[in-house]
């Protein structure tokens, strides 16, 4: 008899083990983070290029983007005064650059307009001659 109750009293407290353990199980409150908008690029021109943008993911307030050439020699910051920038429609910068080949980088800065979150997202173009 004794090992029938050791046997039963193993098994109750493996059960009882189980349940506990499952159920702790505790869900995350923290909230998925929301990637940064998607930035496309695009240019005309030569000598002098302009350059085209824009938000695949979001509409935006942009607030600035910092345009950097291949060289290292332009990092320019342009003003976006925290206009609204509506997704999947085309912009584009006023200013005219030198055409330089190579990689030029844009550092987007702004809030989604949908939850005003913050985001720095940065894309590159390559120009080629």
């Amino acid at each position: 008899m004794k090992k029938k109750n050791v046997f039963f009293a193993f098994g109750i407290l493996l059960l009882s083990s189980v349940m506990l353990f499952s159920s702790c199980k505790k869900k995350s409150s923290d909230p998925e983070p929301v990637p940064n908008p998607t930035f496309v690029m695009s240019s005309t021109g030569d000598p002098d290029v302009t350059f085209y943008f824009k938000c695949t993911t979001n509409d935006v307030k942009l607030t600035k983007c910092i345009i950097t050439d291949p060289l290292g020699l332009i990092n320019d910051t342009y003003d976006l005064q925290s206009q609204t920038f509506l997704e999947n429609i085309v912009y584009f910068f006023t200013t005219t650059y030198t055409k330089e080949t190579g990689v030029w980088t844009f550092k987007f800065y702004g809030n989604r307009t949908s939850d005003n979150s913050g985001f720095i997202s940065t894309t590159t173009l390559n120009l080629s001659k």
